[in-house]
């Protein structure tokens, strides 16, 4: 997997837009998340993964990683000298490692990496250097969040409960904290919410963040259909022809009535709109959509079909 691009981690095509990334990107880490997979690989894979969206994700990332991986002498030409300060000498131990095993050695700028020169991470304080930037982002801390129908219709306020690591002077310790979140009215499921640099501290100025799942629990009669709500209803042919009354249940516990009268007939797979009464998001709100599912009879009696015949309707 080492000879594998970002697109080939996140299996997307190199083409793919920002909402195929990051549709791919939900999935996988769903997938490899170490909680969920026991396999001995998945850490390495959820980095990787991890690793790869950070840069695709970004776009202004992404055009230096296509221009530096379509274009190999780019990177050589933009390291020639980089790493040695105006006296000819390195400026950290990171920067003197970045060029012993980048794309050049010593103060030669045309002799190039030897072919099989292992991928080499540097670590300080047992965290991930970035050859460029300094200490790597921390990796996030995944959360899986479940929330109600109702918490969806009116948004939320919920406490979290996460560990965190901190990094200080080369000593590795833990914290736990409880956070209290904001979920927005009518998030959907499977959505994600990022809490920035509240997550694992490798030094100053290098904080991770907080990837919250939402996972949202319908145990209502309702379907939701973007900011639409859908209620299936069954009535009798007797029923669509002659009039009902029956009460549904709303998210929030409340019994709402809908009475038809005689005379308005409903067609089977007849859709009965009520605005204003489905989710709401960004000052957009959805309805509430009643469809009728007409049952007609199996069998009528010889008599009942005669009456049907006089009737004058028919």
């Amino acid at each position: 997997m080492n000879s594998a691009t970002f697109y080939d981690i996140l299996e997307v095509p190199e083409n793919a837009t920002t909402e195929e990334i990051k549709k791919s990107y939900r999935k996988l880490s769903l997938k490899y998340h170490p909680d969920k997979n026991k396999d001995p690989e998945t850490v390495s894979k959820f980095q990787k993964i991890t690793e790869a969206y950070e840069t695709l994700g970004d776009t202004e990332k992404r055009q230096q990683y296509d221009m530096t991986r379509n274009n190999p002498f780019h990177k050589a030409m933009n390291m020639n000298m980089g790493g040695f300060g105006q006296n000819g000498h390195f400026d950290s131990m990171e920067e003197m490692f970045s060029n012993l095993f980048g794309m050049h050695f010593g103060s030669m700028p045309h002799q190039g990496m030897p072919f099989g020169m292992p991928h080499v991470q540097i670590f300080k304080n047992g965290v991930p250097v970035n050859m460029t930037h300094g200490l790597q982002k921390p990796t996030p801390i995944i959360k899986e969040v479940m929330i109600n129908m109702e918490q969806v219709l009116t948004g939320a306020t919920i406490p979290i409960d996460i560990q965190r690591w901190i990094v200080d002077n080369g000593t590795k310790t833990f914290e736990n904290e409880t956070i209290y979140i904001n979920i927005p009215k009518g998030i959907d499921d499977n959505e994600i919410l990022i809490l920035s640099d509240k997550g694992n501290i490798a030094g100053p100025n290098c904080v991770g963040d907080i990837k919250l799942y939402i996972k949202i629990s319908n145990t209502t009669e309702l379907k939701r259909q973007g900011l639409d709500l859908i209620y299936e209803k069954k009535i009798t042919l007797k029923e669509a022809l002659c009039g009902f009354s029956f009460d549904i249940k709303y998210i929030n516990g409340k019994n709402y009535t809908i009475n038809n009268n005689s005379g308005n007939i409903i067609p089977p797979g007849y859709r009965k709109v009520i605005p204003n009464m489905g989710l709401t998001r960004d000052q957009h709100t959805g309805n509430l959509i009643i469809i009728f599912d007409v049952e007609f009879p199996v069998k009528l009696k010889e008599e009942t079909i005669q009456k049907l015949k006089d009737m004058p309707f028919f």
